[in-house]
């Protein structure tokens, strides 16, 4: 009888040493998977901070287009900074930032552009591109000139030249009326293309170029301006917040316990999900009031999940994955109820 004890108890103990290193081994292959997901995280934040760097594209060539540097940080003292321009001047931008605190709009994104025109634009022909009264000797004898920009290849030959200045010469008249000049009407173009990243932060890219469209010879065609730098600085989204309209399609799953066949309690099912809380709509961590239908083909239901949780914010394996219990009302007038796994889609 004895012995037959000591059996049972051995038998339980090896039982329970198996069980904890099932356990044992199963925390440590959970650890490793974490630390694998972490140091993909990493370099994943890496690769998203390079991308937010200062970029410069066909440099080579008209480079008037560039992604601008993104700086993540606090705006405060930016914003302080251009509010003390903006009163020192009394200009439209003082009217700007009154209006958008009025409206109790936030600024998120601040920064400034900076191109160029090339320091090697060609000068004053020898020879006139049109003259008047050419070698009389009369007072408003003149030669008309134009000062051109020159578009270039990659190479650094030029392509085009479109005027973006003029001059007249008087030569018959006293030296300090001898000259008349001026700049045409330039049309300067500014295009922004904003983008989000993964981890919700605003990258920017600016192009710049100008039209003279006062002259038939150029007019529609683009030149180019050299961009030497693109900064902005940008609020960090880690602020939540609750969202009383964040709406999701959801494909469901749902586990019941009340009135589901014991063999088939597994119920897929379509739900819409009014609100939630979390970084943005569309990064969540709860999610609250969800509307939906389940079926198995032999019992279905209407539901209710009043609120739900992103299981994905602590289990590196599932992303974007809520749970949460559920009420069912059948067509058949039975109520179940259980807990649902919400995938939006």
């Amino acid at each position: 009888m004895e012995i037959k004890s000591y059996y049972e108890i051995a038998k339980a103990v090896m039982f329970g040493l198996i069980i904890l290193a099932f356990v044992g081994a199963g925390l440590k292959g959970y650890a490793w998977i974490n630390m694998q997901f972490a140091h993909q995280e990493a370099q994943h934040k890496i690769e998203l901070e390079n991308a937010r760097k200062f970029k410069v594209y066909d440099e080579e060539g008209a480079a008037n287009l560039a992604r601008a540097y993104t700086e993540i940080g606090s705006l405060k003292g930016k914003i302080a900074e251009l509010e003390g321009i903006a009163n020192s001047k009394d200009n439209a931008l003082k009217e700007a930032l009154t209006e958008i605190k009025e409206k109790k709009e936030k600024i998120f994104n601040l920064g400034e552009t900076v191109a160029s025109l090339e320091d090697n634009i060609r000068k004053l022909r020898v020879s006139s591109d049109h003259s008047y009264k050419s070698g009389t000797g009369d007072p408003n004898e003149q030669y008309f000139i134009d000062i051109m920009y020159p578009i270039k290849d990659k190479d650094g030959n030029v392509e085009r030249e479109v005027p973006y200045a003029w001059a007249i010469f008087y030569p018959n008249r006293a030296a300090d009326k001898q000259w008349k000049y001026g700049i045409y009407k330039l049309d300067y173009h500014i295009r922004t293309i904003q983008t989000e990243q993964e981890d919700g932060q605003i990258n920017t890219y600016n192009e710049v170029w100008f039209e003279n469209n006062e002259r038939k010879m150029s007019k529609g065609v683009e030149v180019p301006v050299k961009i030497g730098s693109s900064e902005f600085t940008q609020s960090l989204k880690t602020d939540k917040e609750f969202y009383l309209w964040a709406p999701h399609v959801n494909f469901n799953i749902d586990f019941g316990i009340g009135n589901l066949d014991a063999d088939n309690p597994i119920v897929p099912g379509i739900s819409v999900s009014i609100s939630g809380y979390g970084r943005t709509k569309n990064d969540l961590d709860w999610k609250f009031v969800e509307l939906g239908l389940s079926s198995n083909g032999d019992y279905t239901y209407f539901k209710f999940m009043p609120f739900s949780y992103n299981i994905g914010n602590f289990i590196p394996l599932v992303s974007n994955t809520f749970v949460g219990p559920f009420v069912g009302f059948s067509t058949g007038g039975e109520t179940t109820f259980g807990i649902g796994l919400s995938i939006p889609f």
